[in-house]
């Protein structure tokens, strides 16, 4: 049986998550040196996307008294994030191009909520299809890979899984709630409950240790005997028949292999989670609950090294959710008040709050790996966080000047603590470039390239 590898524990971390969670978390120094390790870094590059929809208050969210890069007060909407400012790289300038230019016939399919979230992490056109927007328009699926998914594609493929999609109260199976992609027309969705995400991660770890011994030898007997049999047909046939056997008996071991490597062994270094009693993950007032257990859960994945790739949904594009969970005087849903005009500004302030509130859960999660020892560091300092939005203002669909917010610690690639303004006609895919060659991809272009090629310089 292929466990992951542990070293000895030198010291403890605890963290509670909003739903009072305790997570035993591990000192991770065993992967030192690996080559499985992408760019043959000390310890594994790790990247993560967090996803709010309906844009933001751009007069609450940009910094303000800003005298350089480094010197600037952080927005009422980004204050939840004042302890780790040294840590972020807030970009301007940044325009979501690819949702806003017309396909060929001069129509480009879906609305601007339905561009904007198939387009945020493809930077690519959509797909015809019969999703209904907004006006009667109709769309289908993003028209390519979300980056997500190709610097999965590059540091995925020696953990049990590439990347983990969770998600908060994602509501509807079409493009306003899809931001993963593996390919054209090929979205991932989002799991929304916490408990059956734990199953998938950890569950052929879980029970008395002697069932999870049988567990894993009944699997291996099965798979044992498809693989004799075969071997038994391949050796009575030849040529192109026995080419494609062979490479069923290689699929078979890489299923053996990929099975061994999601088992846990929980030994004190790293602790089964106790989720408590399990709440209905579709009322919007447990939100706060599931979104801490699904950023634990997350957590956890990157200590046992189960993934390095994860997407976190805060619910979809044109979301109703009234979330007065962060204030009882908000009573609209979340679409509603962000298409509220700038003058209605008790409306503007609840909107303000929901973006708010976003942000300390980006601080949460910061807090999260911070708190996970790795060498001489923590899990964060080799992360790259991407917060991303599918508009820049709600009430009246603008795709420029994109809400980005990038989160990275000591060792990521990114120059952080910095508020970087970049000129108009900017396109995101040139952002994407960017976070895949900080995850040592070696790339010119994203998505579709008549946005723009090459990273973004100075970020760096």
């Amino acid at each position: 049986m292929t466990l992951i590898r542990r070293i000895p524990l030198t010291r403890r971390t605890v963290l509670r998550g909003l739903g009072g969670l305790a997570l035993g978390l591990p000192l991770l120094d065993a992967m030192r040196g690996s080559p499985a390790h992408a760019g043959g870094s000390e310890h594994p590059k790790r990247f993560i996307v967090m996803y709010t929809p309906n844009g933001t208050i751009a007069k609450n969210f940009w910094p303000t008294s800003v005298l350089s890069e480094t010197e600037f007060q952080l927005s009422p909407i980004l204050t939840p994030l004042a302890k780790h400012k040294d840590d972020l790289l807030i970009i301007g300038g940044v325009d979501m191009l690819s949702a806003m230019a017309p396909n060929l016939d001069g129509k480009s399919p879906g609305d601007a909520h339905q561009k904007g979230t198939g387009g945020c992490l493809t930077a690519t056109e959509l797909l015809p299809g019969n999703f209904i927007g907004g006006g009667g328009q109709t769309a289908g699926w993003a028209g390519g890979i979300s980056v997500d998914q190709a610097i999965a594609n590059h540091i995925g493929q020696n953990t049990p899984y590439k990347s983990v999609e969770l998600g908060v109260a994602v509501q509807g199976a079409n493009v306003g709630g899809r931001i993963s992609y593996r390919g054209p027309g090929q979205p991932l969705p989002p799991e929304n409950s916490p408990y059956a995400a734990y199953q998938r991660l950890f569950g052929d770890s879980l029970g008395d240790p002697l069932e999870v011994e049988q567990r894993i030898a009944r699997r291996h007997s099965v798979l044992d005997v498809v693989a004799e049999d075969y071997k038994r047909l391949r050796d009575r046939l030849g040529g192109e028949d026995r080419e494609k056997l062979h490479n069923h008996l290689l699929g078979i071991d890489a299923i053996r292999d990929r099975l061994d490597k999601a088992v846990v062994k929980f030994d004190g270094v790293c602790q089964p989670l106790d989720l408590g009693p399990a709440l209905d993950v579709n009322k919007i007032e447990n939100m706060p609950i599931i979104g801490g257990l699904q950023m634990d859960l997350l957590a956890m994945a990157f200590a046992c090294d189960l993934t390095r790739v994860a997407t976190l949904m805060w619910t979809n594009s044109t979301s109703s959710a009234v979330l007065s969970f962060i204030d009882p005087a908000i009573k609209d849903g979340h679409h509603a008040l962000a298409h509220k005009g700038d003058e209605e500004t008790v409306k503007v302030h609840h909107n303000t709050l929901i973006n708010t509130w976003y942000a300390s859960q980006l601080g949460a999660l910061i807090d999260r790996l911070k708190a996970i020892p790795e060498g001489d560091g923590t899990v964060f300092d080799n992360t790259v966080i991407l917060w991303t939005n599918e508009q820049a203002r709600g009430n009246n669909h603008d795709r420029h000047d994109l809400p980005y917010v990038l989160a990275g610690g000591v060792d990521s690639v990114f120059n952080t603590g910095r508020y970087v303004e970049f000129p108009g006609d900017t396109g995101h895919n040139r952002l994407l470039v960017s976070l895949l060659n900080a995850m040592d991809i070696d790339a010119t272009e994203f998505g579709n390239p008549i946005y723009g090629t090459g990273p973004l310089s100075g970020l760096t």
